[in-house]
């Protein structure tokens, strides 16, 4: 029995507040002569509790809870750290090698041109390298990246900036921020420098401009600090997508946005001076609360403008146009039909197309997992046979078992190691730390597609006898969750039959739960022995599409044995991922979005 067990059983009503188990009355003193209500607490991970009633003060470990329950406890869960999932090891960065020296004349003109006084650049440590105007970015007094630019005018084939190869990308100006003041993010330096020279402190510009926000990732911790947020993003369409990105990453309950007539703080300081940026800044409105809107306001619909995955079954693209963002699948099928086979070979098709994915399986252990995902990355001709030897000393024909060639898996894991996350909760998880995990990639790494594998592996608060409405809710749940974060969550369901093919009605619990979902997708695999050589190997049926309208289309399968991939019958398997060509490997700076490449431009 772990903590939350031991809730559901003995505290009768209880409140979850943050990591603590609330119950309405102590379990020792039980409020007292007054029944003071909401006075003890416990620990949701460890256990550990205490009463905050002075006459009481009772504290101790979860065994002990147990104990006065009668109960026999987990010792593990007193040593339980809150939920977390497996993530990559964090990049190795490079200091930065080149030697800033003082300005020469023709950049303290430049920069004069632009507005910006010498007591400005030289406070924000502007310096100079080769003839450009250098900028030094610094995380904790440390010189960490280094950015350059041109003190002219470029010609179009030009780069206008660019940075030292293998810097740390972070904001610039963070040393010099206090957090009990408002946080301003501009978009470039030249910005940043027209509010300093206003006389506007805590000031920061992002590293590669509205493109590259892998800043946000090594500045997460440091963002938390800062309660509000202004942010003055460039008026073109990609500054505008970068206000609308850190808004939804740092969190629009803090976020306020400058709208102004000019492009950029820097063109506003030129065109009408300090006060009119000053004003500017001041004039900043809120982030509005979500949720109510007028109708004529609604942006117009774009399908083609829709987030969309694409499968890597084309007929499942051609039937429910790709797996939209903000929306969730249902897939269902008896056991053994290869709805986990099938669900991984789609997240490398995500991952392929440039998307973070974000995994929980309740049925492999990682390790396993990560077996099996590799074994599908590699494909056909990049696979060889072993024989396993305890099964072959039994006497059993053909039992060989099929792994990555050694020289491949390298390649592989550079391939996916910064773009898919997986919920290692070995074993079962509950809905309340899976959402937390899934809330934290979606926030912390931007994943835009999720897995969850299966419901039966997901422990619901509540009896036994309501565990069908609760996967019901959870599916709500996720659909909410996928409108929040614009991305498309998958959801294992088992059915409640075990032969033949599975409707909809046959999935387990509530209809609830397909009525929820936009798209309900069947697997069925034919047994060996009953099938017909005409028969596919397996079929997948469209129970059910939301936008289209399409359901109950089948689409005929095939299967490869050796690296468990599943294509259209009469075409082959060989999906090309994205490591079998060395261009398409990128480096563990370069797949989160750094720029490495110093005669890359901005």
């Amino acid at each position: 029995m772990r903590p939350l067990d031991l809730a559901e059983k003995h505290f009768g009503e209880f409140r979850i507040k943050g990591d603590e188990l609330v119950p309405m009355l102590c379990p020792f003193c039980q409020g007292g002569e007054h029944r003071d209500k909401y006075t003890f607490a416990m620990n949701r991970h460890t256990g550990a509790y205490n009463c905050k009633r002075g006459s009481c003060a009772v504290q101790g470990g979860f065994l002990q809870l147990c104990e006065h329950y009668g109960e026999k406890g987990d010792p593990a869960a007193a040593e339980a750290k809150p939920h977390e999932f497996w993530r990559p090891p964090a990049p190795v960065f490079r200091k930065p090698a080149v030697k800033l020296a003082e300005p020469e004349s023709a950049i303290k003109d430049y920069l004069a041109s632009r507005g910006i006084s010498e007591a400005t650049w030289r406070k924000r440590g502007v310096g100079e390298a080769g003839g450009n105007i250098a900028f030094p970015y610094r995380e904790n007094g440390e010189l960490v990246l280094l950015k350059f630019r041109r003190p002219r005018k470029v010609e179009p084939s030009e780069r206008k900036m660019w940075r030292e190869k293998g810097g740390k990308p972070v904001f610039w100006g963070m040393d010099d921020c206090r957090p009990d003041l408002p946080l301003v993010i501009v978009e470039g330096e030249m910005d940043a420098l027209s509010l300093e020279e206003c006389g506007i402190p805590n000031v920061v510009s992002v590293p590669g401009g509205a493109e590259d926000l892998a800043c946000v990732d090594h500045c997460w911790d440091w963002l938390q600090r800062f309660r509000q947020v202004i942010i003055w993003p460039d008026t073109d369409k990609p500054g505008l997508a970068l206000c609308r990105t850190l808004i939804r990453r740092i969190g629009a309950w803090r976020c306020s946005v400058v709208q102004s007539e000019a492009k950029d703080a820097n063109e506003l300081l030129m065109a009408k001076g300090k006060f009119a940026v000053v004003e500017a800044l001041m004039s900043a409105t809120e982030v509005p609360m979500a949720g109510l809107i007028r109708l004529a306001d609604v942006q117009e619909f774009d399908l083609e403008k829709v987030t969309r995955v694409k499968s890597s079954i084309p007929h499942i693209n051609g039937v429910v146009g790709g797996y939209m963002a903000g929306q969730v699948t249902v897939w269902t099928g008896n056991a053994g039909s290869g709805k986990s086979t099938l669900l991984g070979q789609e997240l490398l098709m995500a991952i392929n197309q440039g998307f973070r994915v974000c995994a929980f399986s309740g049925e492999l252990p990682a390790a396993v997992f990560r077996g099996w995902t590799e074994l599908q990355a590699a494909g056909p001709g990049f696979v060889e046979p072993r024989e396993d030897s305890v099964r072959q000393e039994s006497g059993i024909a053909n039992c060989e078992v099929y792994r990555p060639k050694p020289e491949v898996v390298p390649k592989i894991r550079a391939w996916y190691r910064n773009l898919f996350f997986l919920h290692d909760a070995q074993g079962t998880t509950n809905e309340e730390a899976l959402l937390e995990v899934f809330t934290y990639a979606a926030m912390r790494y931007d994943c835009k597609v999720f897995l969850v594998d299966n419901l039966m592996t997901t422990a619901f608060a509540g009896s036994e006898r309501d565990i069908y409405h609760k996967q019901s809710q959870f599916v709500g749940r996720m659909v909410d969750f996928s409108h929040r974060f614009d991305c498309h969550v998958h959801v294992v369901a088992h059915p409640r039959k075990t032969e033949g093919k599975v409707s909809r009605l046959d999935v387990s619990g509530s209809g609830d739960i397909t009525n929820r979902a936009d798209n309900v997708f069947s697997l069925h695999r034919t047994p060996p022995e009953e099938a017909r050589p005409s028969d596919p190997a397996a079929t997948l049926t469209v129970l059910k599409n939301r936008f289209f309208g399409r359901q109950d289309v089948e689409i005929g399968l095939e299967f490869r044995t050796d690296c468990r991939r599943f294509h259209l019958r009469g075409q082959d398997s060989s999906l090309r991922f994205g490591w079998q060509t060395q261009a398409d490997v990128p480096d563990e700076l370069a797949i989160l979005g750094h720029e490495v490449d110093e005669e890359a431009p901005f």
